[in-house]
């Protein structure tokens, strides 16, 4: 069973052996003779970045088939730059540097990197190509080396979850395929007033896609370290610029579709719609509008309709008990 892990001190000088051989096998013969012994010098013997590695001050995973290390990905420089990926040939076309790549992507995003780069040789560009990966120069030749430099932009990460939405401990980069049986949280956060009414917004223009300018409440998925409270206040605090009190708030309902969880939060909030400042990209109007304009909204198309709010009527139903 091949397993994915944060390299611990005993697996650092293993997995450099393991990149040596890899590039011995795929990349050296294409290259001048000199990148061999650069290679060996500046990975396989370079104690300083061993040392970070060991001390773990650089991020390095691997992948594992039972005792033996089959594949590696690691950081040198903690600034962003991912200098090694190199998988077992045996091993190859299974999606194990696929993995290994995601668990590094959302490492370093979670240390607060929002570009990452690497130096891709020939032989690994389609793959990196593939990933997402997009070259920000031609093709150099250095020290026996022929690569060409890229970058990737990293989306938000969230916490991956079971279907009880229990956190696994295992992180995953939204745009990115989640494998099923695995869940990430959303939350739909609803306002009301003492006067029966809710407060919903208007969504901003956000290039090709289609809900531009409907109508909705506050919505988003919770990002890697929030709880589903958490998550509910600060979307609101993002996308409208209020603070809700959590005292005032409940959860109402859980959804289970396909890929995520829906948390519905209905809280008690009043404010004046001068006083909500909206975040560029995101919303661009907002209103109090009763149950009945709501309903009016869906019906015409103005408001995102029953398949993401079709707890809406039960919601008022209770909103209205209550009070």
């Amino acid at each position: 069973m091949i397993t994915f892990r944060k390299a611990t001190a005993d697996d650092v000088r293993p997995a450099l052996d393991l990149a040596f051989k890899v590039f011995l096998q795929f990349e050296a013969e294409t290259l001048e003779p000199e990148a061999k012994t650069r290679f060996k010098a500046d990975i396989v013997e370079n104690e300083t970045a061993i040392q970070n590695w060991l001390q773990g001050k650089n991020s390095m995973f691997i992948a594992s088939d039972a005792e033996k290390i089959i594949g590696v990905v690691g950081e040198k420089w903690g600034n962003g730059h991912i200098n090694i990926v190199f998988v077992d040939s045996g091993y190859h076309r299974r999606g194990i540097a696929t993995e290994l790549m995601n668990r590094m992507v959302c490492d370093l995003k979670l240390r607060g990197f929002d570009r990452l780069t690497l130096f891709s040789s020939s032989y690994a560009l389609p793959f990196y190509v593939q990933y997402g990966f997009v070259p920000t120069g031609v093709e150099v030749r250095s020290d026996g080396f022929t690569f060409t430099p890229m970058e990737y932009i990293p989306n938000e990460i969230w916490d991956v979850l079971d279907s009880k939405g229990v956190k696994t401990g295992r992180l995953h980069e939204r745009g990115k395929p989640m494998p099923a049986g695995d869940y990430h949280l959303v939350v739909h956060v609803w306002k009301h007033n003492g006067r029966g009414e809710w407060l919903i917004d208007e969504r901003a223009p956000r290039g090709t896609d289609t809900w531009g300018h409907k109508w909705e409440t506050t919505g988003g998925s919770a990002v890697a370290g929030d709880d589903s409270l958490s998550a509910a206040l600060r979307e609101s605090k993002e996308e409208l610029g209020i603070d809700l009190d959590p005292r005032k708030g409940e959860l109402f309902r859980r959804i289970v579709y396909d890929s995520f969880l829906v948390d519905v939060w209905v809280f008690e909030h009043d404010c004046a719609i001068e006083e909500i400042r909206f975040q560029k990209g995101e919303t661009c109007r907002a209103a109090w509008a009763s149950a009945d304009m709501i309903r009016g909204m869906m019906a015409n198309g103005e408001f995102l309709g029953e398949r993401f709010y079709w707890y809406f009527d039960e919601m008022e139903a209770r909103r209205r008990a209550a009070t």
